[in-house]
């Protein structure tokens, strides 16, 4: 499993709707997971964080970004048109999850020291 994390910075004018309008995709990208998620950052609503959870094994994600690479070029021209910047872009490899919603999901979860 990967997550994808992407943090942009609106351009000054443009709205959140402007941005799903541009960033929303012409059809699917072909592989399972969970998301994609957006998020504002509170206090600066210019601020939009994406995260999504791809369902992929580290050998099908080059086959994967060329595969939709035509179509994500499309997408991405729309997004450059309400984006002041990128700060963060990558694909990262889930190594862990934890469950902090209650201290006996806490301490049930807790790894082993020196691990």
């Amino acid at each position: 499993m990967f997550v994808s994390v992407l943090v942009r910075r609106l351009k000054p004018g443009k709205t959140y709707e402007d941005f799903v309008d541009a960033w929303y995709p012409d059809k699917g990208f072909g592989f399972g997971g969970r998301g994609p998620i957006l998020a504002r950052r509170i206090g600066d609503d210019r601020e939009i964080l994406a995260i999504a959870l791809m369902d992929l094994r580290r050998d099908e994600i080059p086959a994967t970004m060329e595969r939709i690479a035509a179509q994500e070029s499309v997408r991405h021209d729309r997004i450059d048109e309400v984006i002041e910047s990128t700060a963060v872009r990558g694909i990262y490899e889930v190594a862990d999850e934890f469950d902090f919603s209650t201290d006996e999901t806490v301490a049930r979860g807790r790894p082993a020291r020196g691990r």
